[in-house]
């Protein structure tokens, strides 16, 4: 092949991933608002909705619903159910395998609750029931398998560090592909949180926003430009906030996460009142109440978070933050607390206009954040055997 012809088809093969990520994110498009949207000709954007329509990637869906005079466009979306794809959420609580279809809806799921295992004893495991689904639906339409996890993913999606899991390192990505002969795609379950809510609230997140995840340990996840940036690591939850506190799970001290997690928040409580609760809610109604021992242990732990909020706010100047608040859902006198420190710690003229939002992402979200992501990542351009030639 000449490099002109190369070249040539390179770019085909941008502008069809270009179109088709353009109808993925914008549901019931026509041909003349992509056009406008992604720079392409008509006649370009023609052509390529064709090439997707063919691969049964994209459907018509009627035709838009115009006052004006002359013919209407017809209206394309993304069609989810020709592929599928395989969901796996991994925590300390469980192991959730979902085959799915391109958009996350589920065919089928297999729930497992976990212990702890090992790594290689939960892969044993995992393969199993990977297996077993692809035995059941066959491999025939199945594009990838996408892994959501808590904790640090570093090369390529191969090294995992796990304070909830209590791994130190594992290679999910090669035991996977090896086992299946799949193209597997882990990722921080933080960043799959974010992907989804950036994409149901596409309109209402604009400029610089954070997404600060409160469930299995701390994470935050920047959207900047319209984008997730893959760029930033997001492991507020492992950054010091005190130099000789708790000891954490990755070998440092006074981690952020370790500063103010549930477990800290209850022990406290015990230790100051000679007392036991059992959740959250019970404390923060204690905090609600004015017990003093309530109160101490939720400002304590409060002002850590306050502390790795503004720092977040220093670093990276956000317009909006949006915390889900995972496992301190039952309590929110400590995310007021968090709120009131950050306040008192950074600069006036950073939270000027900062707006803080919550948010609570379901165990289903995960999924259909895992399949989007998958997605994002399968249609890649820089992916060597996307079926978007």
């Amino acid at each position: 092949m000449n490099k002109q012809v190369g070249n040539v088809q390179l770019m085909q093969q941008m502008n069809r991933l270009k179109v088709l990520d353009f109808i993925r994110r914008n549901p019931d498009a026509s041909r003349p608002i992509i056009a406008e949207n992604t720079g392409l000709s008509l006649a370009s954007i023609t052509n390529t909705t064709a090439y997707l329509l063919e691969l049964g990637l994209i459907c018509e869906n009627g035709l838009e619903n115009v006052g004006r005079v002359g013919r209407k466009s017809t209206l394309l979306r993304f069609c989810a159910t020709e592929y599928d794809l395989i969901c796996i959420h991994l925590n300390d609580k469980y192991i959730k395998v979902a085959y799915t279809d391109l958009e996350g809806n589920t065919k089928e799921k297999i729930k497992v609750e976990s212990d702890n295992s090992s790594p290689k004893e939960t892969m044993a495991e995992l393969q199993e029931k990977v297996s077993s689904l692809i035995d059941r639906h066959g491999r025939e339409r199945l594009l990838g398998i996408g892994v959501a996890i808590s904790g640090l993913i570093l090369d390529d999606s191969r090294f995992v560090m796990s304070s909830r899991l209590k791994w130190k390192s594992f290679d999910i990505k090669s035991a996977l592909e090896s086992a299946t002969n799949l193209p597997v795609f882990v990722d921080n379950v933080s960043l799959i949180k974010a992907v989804w809510y950036f994409c149901q609230n596409s309109n209402d997140v604009k400029g610089n926003t954070l997404f600060v995840d409160m469930e299995n340990g701390i994470g935050a996840v920047q959207f900047f430009n319209g984008a997730i940036s893959r760029s930033t690591l997001g492991e507020i939850g492992h950054t010091t906030v005190e130099r000789n506190g708790e000891p954490c799970f990755c070998g440092n001290k006074g981690c952020l996460e370790a500063m103010c997690s549930p477990r800290r928040l209850l022990s406290l409580y015990e230790s100051a009142s000679g007392k036991k609760v059992t959740s959250l809610s019970e404390l923060d109604r204690l905090y609600c109440e004015n017990d003093r021992d309530a109160i101490y242990a939720v400002s304590e732990c409060g002002r850590y978070l306050g502390i790795g909020l503004a720092n977040l706010v220093s670093l990276f100047n956000p317009s909006v933050i949006v915390i889900n608040t995972g496992d301190f859902d039952g309590c929110p006198s400590l995310i007021r607390e968090a709120e009131d420190e950050l306040h008192k710690r950074a600069h006036p003229s950073l939270i000027q206009k900062l707006e803080i939002k919550q948010t609570q992402e379901t165990e289903d979200n995960v999924i259909y954040g895992t399949a989007f992501n998958l997605c994002d990542r399968l249609f890649d351009i820089s992916y060597g055997n996307n079926i978007v030639q």
